[in-house]
């Protein structure tokens, strides 16, 4: 079995646009040094997979089809600093119903919206991770309550949301992040780093 580090992706590779978030390939502008930080994990024997919430889909914003070239361009961008992306799991849901324009068969309550788990237990299945020594790195506590939820490590980064989206949890107290780093380069050398340290480590 081998370790995951689960990237969200806009906010931790890419950068957040704002807005209806990224619409297509033209608005995707990595982060810097998030190709050399996918590139790092692979070496450190690490699969790198990409777990984001694409509600652009459900709002009627992007089609499927354009969906997959946003990805293509993302896995495009990253390659070309060797950043080489073993999977990306999507989810296209929004449970709000109704909206103009939006597209009705993918507004509906979902268990693969983050802070649901959906994506991450496709992930561990079609790959058979070893979620002990696995990390979920992302830029909203949405991320963050989805990684403790399924017993990972959680690091949150300050680009994008920076973890600051607590609005998101009005009737509770939002997860907290184990460790905060100021970008995805930052959080990958801390995962890698030797584990005397009391991080993950890299992979026996």
């Amino acid at each position: 079995m081998r370790p995951a580090i689960f990237f969200d992706c806009d906010g931790v590779l890419n950068e957040e646009p704002g807005g209806h978030g990224v619409l297509g390939p033209d608005d995707v502008r990595l982060i810097p040094g998030a190709g050399e930080a996918v590139r790092a994990s692979h070496e450190a024997g690490y699969l790198a997979i990409i777990v984001t919430n694409r509600a652009q889909v459900a709002k009627g914003f992007v089609t499927l089809a354009g969906l997959e070239t946003i990805f293509a361009r993302v896995r495009e961008l990253l390659a070309q600093d060797g950043g080489l992306v073993d999977a990306i799991y999507f989810c296209p849901h929004h449970p709000e119903r109704g909206r103009p324009g939006g597209a009705p068969d993918f507004q509906i309550a979902c268990e693969c919206r983050k802070p649901g788990t959906l994506l991450f237990r496709r992930a561990i299945a079609d790959f058979g991770i070893d979620l002990g020594r696995s990390v979920l790195i992302g830029d909203s506590l949405r991320d963050i309550g989805a990684g403790r939820a399924m017993g990972l490590k959680t690091y949150g980064v300050r680009t994008g949301f920076a973890c600051r989206d607590v609005e998101r949890y009005p009737d509770q107290a939002p997860p907290v992040p184990d460790r905060m780093f100021a970008d995805v380069g930052a959080a990958v050398a801390f995962c890698l780093a030797p584990a005397e340290h009391g991080q993950a480590g890299g992979p026996d």
